[in-house]
């Protein structure tokens, strides 16, 4: 399993935009995680969306296994139906480990 955050990556993004911005960052990622994943588990009609939304911002900031996940879910959904129940299964659970990390950090 990959770690859940690479903090050089999210070290990287605050010398190149700021502490500021990067905290700030980070807190929208929180409140859009949480908005995702609950779209996600209440099956709404195009998680797909939820998905590919978590997927460039968690890599962005360094949560590649939450990048990773949502992708594969993603491929799932447009490809592979019988996939789906197990890539939202992996799906939810590096979320919970994301938000895990973010609620140390704070």
């Amino acid at each position: 399993m990959k770690p859940v955050l690479d903090h050089e990556k999210l070290s990287g993004l605050q010398g190149l935009i700021g502490k500021e911005k990067c905290e700030a960052a980070l807190e929208r990622f929180k409140d859009e995680l949480r908005t995702c994943v609950q779209a996600i588990e209440a099956e709404v009609p195009d998680p797909a969306e939820s998905a590919h939304r978590l997927a460039g911002v968690a890599g962005m900031l360094g949560f590649d296994d939450l990048e990773e996940q949502s992708r594969r879910f993603l491929a799932a959904v447009h490809e592979d139906p019988d996939d789906v129940a197990s890539s939202t299964k992996a799906l939810i659970d590096s979320a919970r480990r994301a938000e895990s990390e973010l609620a140390a950090m704070a």
